[in-house]
């Protein structure tokens, strides 16, 4: 694929998901009516998922109908040139009204990711990349932090309940005695959006599924932040574990995540 033909995703995916985020924004406002419901543990989908991840998925195939598309909620596949998308990214904080969810969109060319989107519809901020050509929120060039010690650090660890609870407490106690304030805000998209952006110094889950960390993974990089390699070794589909980082802390934080060598 050329680059003239990564662009023309990237413009297209940063309009599709500020449209996205509108027809979002409209459930969550309670302009259309919609009900929710658990699929496990603190694990929330509602009709507005899927309406949104409909929209995505339909303007892809309109516009690029040779790509294929990987949606949390509907499914798809991963071919040579695939979508990866999380139509609403933090639906535990959107059902119940709370203004921290986003739209996520990441596009990858043999597995690597070379596009990532994530639209907050709530501040109306666009964060996006292209492989190469840094990071962005709305117009402005972003930088990840320029912290250089943990104990003066703002992170944030993602817990969900698939994970182990008492691996998760572990790490969160071994983050809080090295000095760090820890947060979960409960999107992880946002979060990695906003590590890319300065505004968290770091941020690390346990595990990730590929829609909710692909383009914020990009985005911190581009950023110039640093990533612990993903995804884990069942592959792509399978995700893995998440550190994102600025890269004065990142070392501290790979030896107090304990997350395998690499």
């Amino acid at each position: 694929m050329t680059a003239a033909e990564v662009d023309a995703r990237a413009r297209f995916a940063r309009s599709l998901a500020r449209e996205a985020g509108a027809l979002a924004r409209r459930y969550f406002l309670r302009e259309l009516a919609f009900s929710a419901q658990a699929k496990g543990p603190q694990d929330w989908v509602s009709a507005a998922d899927h309406e949104v991840e409909a929209l995505i998925r339909a303007q892809l195939r309109s516009a690029f109908p040779s790509d294929s598309m990987l949606g949390e909620e509907d499914g798809g596949e991963l071919g040579a040139h695939a979508w990866i998308v999380d139509p609403i990214d933090g639906t535990i904080n959107f059902v119940h009204g709370v203004r921290y969810w986003c739209v996520s969109i990441a596009f990858v060319i043999d597995g690597e990711r070379r596009i990532g989107v994530i639209y907050d519809p709530s501040l109306d901020e666009l964060f996006w990349a292209v492989r190469g050509g840094g990071a962005f929120c709305d117009d402005a060039p972003i930088r990840a932090s320029s912290c250089m010690r943990v104990d003066l650090s703002l992170l944030c660890a993602g817990y969900v309940p698939r994970h182990s609870l008492t691996e998760y407490q572990q790490l969160e106690r071994r983050l809080h005695e090295a000095g760090a304030a820890v947060k979960d805000m409960g999107a992880g998209a946002l979060m990695l959006a906003h590590v890319a952006a300065g505004r968290f110094d770091a941020f690390i889950e346990p595990h990730m599924h590929p829609w909710d960390a692909l383009a914020g993974l990009l985005l911190v990089e581009e950023s110039g932040g640093r990533t612990y390699p993903y995804p884990g070794p069942r592959g792509l589909a399978a995700g893995g574990a998440v550190l994102a980082a600025a890269p004065g802390i990142f070392d501290d934080l790979s030896r107090l995540s304990r997350y395998p060598a690499f």
